[in-house]
């Protein structure tokens, strides 16, 4: 992302609009935001927090310094520092897979020079008519299986490896009972 020693994803004042490999950038991890949802969002427990409200994004959504979208364009009076940040990712991924999911995206972003939807302002929660996010582990698998593009940029053979644990997890989780649920139902059935 750098054009010889300059950031090619800045632009020569903080109020200008992004360059338009930024915004290629930008264009490809929201495209492929909903199946990297699987690598940036791995377990069960992951999409607690992915609730309008809680600070997490919930939808596939950009903005100029906008906490509440799932991407943030960052623009600085000092060119190297213009970036984007994927707020997507939970504590819970593990930064490499994560990483690499944002690196395939945004450069196939790049490769097709796609373009992003306008930037939202305001609260990215309180929109019903932006693109959702998966909102639970099965959900994000279905869109992992979906997306080829994102599956070949990290390699179809980890693609299957990958997908095949977080269906693994999804039927441990299945076939777990809880204490809640112990609880809850031990009168009634």
């Amino acid at each position: 992302c750098w054009s010889g020693e300059t950031n090619a994803f800045a632009a020569p004042h903080p109020t200008d609009p992004i360059p338009a490999v930024f915004s290629a950038a930008i264009a490809g991890v929201l495209d492929h935001l909903p199946a990297a949802s699987l690598l940036l969002n791995p377990t069960v427990n992951s999409y607690k927090r992915l609730v309008p409200g809680w600070f997490a994004p919930i939808n596939a959504t950009w903005g100029y310094e906008n906490r509440s979208c799932a991407v943030r364009a960052i623009r600085s009076s000092r060119p190297e520092m213009w970036r984007f940040e994927c707020r997507r990712p939970g504590a819970d991924a593990n930064p490499y897979l994560a990483l690499a999911a944002v690196a395939a995206s945004a450069a196939d972003g790049i490769r097709r020079t796609l373009k992003p939807p306008p930037p939202v302002e305001g609260d990215a929660y309180a929109r019903p008519d932006l693109p959702e996010l998966p909102g639970s582990l099965e959900a994000a698998l279905r869109a992992f299986d979906e997306d080829q593009l994102l599956r070949r940029g990290l390699g179809e053979r980890f693609s299957e490896y990958y997908a095949t644990s977080r269906a693994w997890e999804l039927k441990a989780w299945r076939e777990t009972v809880t204490d809640w649920e112990r609880e809850r139902y031990e009168r009634s059935v």
